[in-house]
């Protein structure tokens, strides 16, 4: 059955967790007053989407991300054409065919589904449709839709918290008056009208839009309008959890369970969606195999605007942590103490991990869930630097008070970590990191060469970074110049690397950062930065890097770039990176023309 509700009830934000959280899977399809968007879940993870404009599709985006050629879609589409019942998706027929990577295949849907939730955040009104049925596909394609999950899937909540970011980065933009071409520009249409309009017979939906070789087919069903509450009721979503989870309680102190979990998300199911609230880039990971806490804190957390994803896998863990950092996201990281000596999480391993975490991500906030009676633990744990250590009860020495002591131990644990992001937002330390921009403006006074001014951006850069690199643009290539951690120990500061050079005049980072004129800062496989730059200093540990380009009369002159090393990569005010790029270049403009004062006088 396809239901039908109303964004002003339900925005798109709270939607997309919800289907998430509750594992759905089908298609759900936003309508408004521009148009229609479409996103396919499966399981709670999202396996494609259609964008709102019909020339954003799948193939366009790979060949715009130069994972593809033209030539190599063309191709595919032609093969789909002849494949009969037997069609697959469009990204499975590529990477058959042996022209599409696997890892490159997920970062092209991974942008149409970006692209598609950051289009859909900022609507207020329109209708929503979910069709939670097994999708029927026609005799002529039997592809299961259902193996896209095991193919190319993507983490709901993670997508939703990098369109979330884009979209806010935007609004600031828009707001101060910044004019950029959108997104879907950049990733039009690449295929000549004529073969455009071949796949747009269907207005309904296309194997383009989604990455889906069989959604063509899809039969089409009558939805049924419902009020909201009866498609997505939180309070039936929480009893049948807290049922299962505690299933040896009465029936009585399982409803009072299930209040508390409901008045603690009353104002998010509520909220409208213009009311979305700010900072919602916060993240939390919970490192635990304990059912009811992971689903307590999700439920208690998402109420401040807070992503939570819960693990119990070491390999997940490190994942998770990295992908908050690659989105420019600081996450807190909980981690839970198991109640019996053989469980899971041993106290062993617990200490092993939380060492291995703090070597490799100093700057995580790290906080510890005991037990009441584990004062040695206790004790370690906040000797081992850990930010608060909070006492859980046990369900199995204290089961007669254990739901009002777990309700008040949810609501300390609430109020602390609300604390803990509301201190990453602290006035002090906003006015710190502003007066430390400002002493490097200043400094720039003092310069009397655009030599040196670039060097001081090089040389803030590496407080930062661990290898800092200053490139000079010439017509086809960049020049290496000074650099800082790359030849030599940082403490020598800036060498010289002019033996460093990169071409631009293949398609790559760097060409497309200057043809654009703005910073860059991501993760990145690009094939010009591995072959011209790393195997010349090394790979780094992540291939995050940043590109800052230094502008002097509207012209591009250098470009500095940056990488993490050997360490993990740490969120950057790229903020303060572009206002103090902007100032250095208007600090270079200056000394250009009393140079040029300078020959003019004494000719």
């Amino acid at each position: 059955m396809a239901f039908t509700g109303d964004l002003e009830q339900l925005n798109i934000v709270d939607i997309i967790q919800l289907l998430n959280t509750t594992q759905k899977s089908g298609i759900f399809s936003v309508k408004g007053s521009r148009g229609e968007s479409r996103i396919i879940f499966s399981n709670g993870y999202i396996v494609g989407a259609s964008h709102l404009d019909n020339k954003v599709r799948i193939g366009t985006v790979l060949v715009r991300m130069k994972a593809i050629t033209v030539e190599d879609l063309e191709q595919a589409l032609n093969v789909q054409r002849n494949a009969g019942k037997d069609r697959k998706p469009l990204i499975a027929t590529l990477i058959d065919m042996g022209n599409l990577l696997p890892d490159a295949a997920f970062k092209g849907l991974k942008k149409l589904i970006e692209m598609t939730i950051g289009e859909l955040i900022g609507w207020t009104t329109g209708t929503f449709t979910l069709d939670t049925e097994t999708i029927v596909v026609s005799a002529e394609c039997s592809y299961p839709i259902s193996r896209m999950e095991q193919e190319i899937s993507l983490d709901a909540q993670m997508v939703l918290m990098e369109a979330l970011r884009i979209y806010d980065e935007k609004e600031r933009d828009r707001q101060a008056g910044k004019i950029e071409a959108p997104e879907e520009e950049v990733f039009a249409d690449v295929l000549p009208s004529s073969e455009t309009e071949t796949f747009s017979e269907k207005p309904s939906i296309t194997a383009d839009d989604l990455g889906l070789g069989d959604l063509d087919h899809l039969e089409r069903k009558i939805p049924q309008f419902f009020p909201v509450a009866e498609i997505f009721d939180p309070l039936q979503i929480h009893r049948q959890k807290i049922k299962e989870i505690l299933s040896d309680f009465p029936t009585e102190e399982q409803e009072a369970f299930v209040s508390f979990l409901e008045k603690s998300t009353v104002s998010t199911f509520t909220r409208h969606g213009s009311q979305r609230q700010e900072g919602r880039a916060k993240g939390l990971v919970i490192f635990s195999e304990d059912e009811l806490l992971k689903h307590s804190v999700m439920t208690i957390c998402k109420d401040e605007g807070v992503l939570v994803f819960a693990t119990d896998g070491e390999e997940e863990l490190g994942r998770i942590i990295d992908q908050f950092l690659t989105i420019k996201v600081l996450p807190v990281l909980v981690f839970d103490d198991s109640e019996t000596p053989d469980g899971l999480l041993s106290r062993e391993k617990i200490v092993s991990l939380r060492q291995q975490i703090r070597e490799r991500y100093p700057q995580l906030p790290v906080v510890q869930i005991a037990s009441f009676e584990d004062y040695i633990f206790t004790l370690q744990s906040l000797n081992d630097s850990i930010r608060a250590v909070f006492p859980r009860p046990s369900r199995e020495t204290g089961k007669t008070t254990f739901i009002a002591d777990t309700i008040k131990f949810l609501q300390a644990f609430k109020a602390y970590i609300k604390k803990l992001f509301d201190e990453q937002k602290d006035p002090a330390a906003a006015d710190k990191l502003l007066n430390k921009l400002k002493d490097r403006m200043l400094s720039f006074r003092d310069f009397s060469g655009p030599a040196s001014v670039s060097t001081a951006l090089l040389e803030f850069v590496s407080e930062i970074c661990e290898r800092c690199i200053t490139f000079i643009v010439h017509p086809t290539e960049l020049i290496g110049d000074k650099a800082i951690g790359v030849d030599a120990d940082r403490s020598a500061g800036p060498t010289s690397v002019t033996r460093l050079k990169i071409p631009l005049e293949t398609p790559s980072v760097f060409s497309e950062m200057l043809t654009r004129g703005q910073y860059f800062y991501e993760e990145t496989d690009d094939e010009t930065l591995q072959k011209h730059l790393f195997e010349e200093i090394g790979p780094p540990l992540r291939p995050t890097i940043i590109l800052l380009p230094l502008k002097s009369l509207g012209k591009t002159v250098t470009v500095t770039y940056g990488d993490f090393g050997s360490k993990e990569t740490s969120p950057v005010q790229t903020d303060m990176l572009e206002i103090l790029a902007l100032a250095a270049g208007l600090v270079m403009e200056n000394a250009l023309y009393r140079k040029h004062l300078d020959k003019t006088s004494r000719k």
